[in-house]
């Protein structure tokens, strides 16, 4: 039998290439208004790569935890009173907080999937009156992410599922959750974002987001 040497590609194998990109980490973004069910599918996400033998994380934005995240939770409580510049700045600042963390695991070749990424500053900020070209300036810098998964729900489903809970200032702004709502879908157009129907059932938008993932080859 006639034996075949391996195509290469700049000096390794196509098989070669095929497990780096298995074994490099990936930042997956779920994106998406309040209550439109991105931490249920962050949860499902990690259950299913878990089960494959990945590694991975969720990571939240806005981190409570850090000294920034402290001070945004105090805005968003209503017990601090800043400008919509100084507010996206903390949230901006709070994400490069995590930056070295979050560059550490991809080197690992750890699937990091993020409850909010520096996308819905773009989506708040833009509904909140500021340029868009100045708020994506503020995350110029952060590690890039592999896919944007928006969860696209309607305004009236959000507020039905709001009120289970007590709303933060931003929640609690309607006109703003209007522009949200509308900037969302503008901005994924804009910047080619994947968008799912938020309102089926949280299986089917788990299959969804599975199947957008297999065709790009993230996982």
């Amino acid at each position: 039998m006639q034996r075949h040497d391996p195509i290469l590609i700049g000096g390794s194998s196509l098989m070669q290439v095929r497990n780096e990109l298995l074994c490099r980490g990936r930042i997956i973004v779920i994106e998406g208004g309040d209550k439109a069910g991105k931490q249920t599918q962050a949860r499902l996400l990690v259950e299913s790569l878990k089960l494959s033998g990945r590694m991975c994380v969720v990571v939240d934005f806005p981190d409570y935890t850090t000294p920034i995240g402290k001070e945004i939770k105090a805005f968003l409580e209503g017990n601090r009173e800043y400008p919509n510049e100084s507010k996206h700045m903390l949230l901006s600042a709070n994400r490069w907080e995590r930056k070295s963390e979050i560059e550490s695991m991809i080197k690992k070749g750890t699937i990091v999937i993020m409850n909010r990424y520096y996308q819905s500053n773009l989506v708040y900020g833009v509904s909140n009156g500021l340029n868009i070209n100045w708020l994506a300036n503020l995350d110029s810098g952060l590690p890039k992410e592999d896919v944007v998964i928006v969860l696209d729900v309607s305004h009236n489903v959000l507020t039905e599922r709001s009120t289970e809970r007590e709303l933060d200032s931003f929640e609690k702004n309607q006109k703003l959750l209007l522009e949200v709502n509308k900037n969302y879908r503008k901005l994924a157009k804009q910047f080619k974002w994947k968008i799912i129907n938020g309102e089926k059932s949280r299986e089917q938008i788990h299959q969804e987001i599975m199947n957008i993932l297999k065709i790009m080859r993230i996982v």
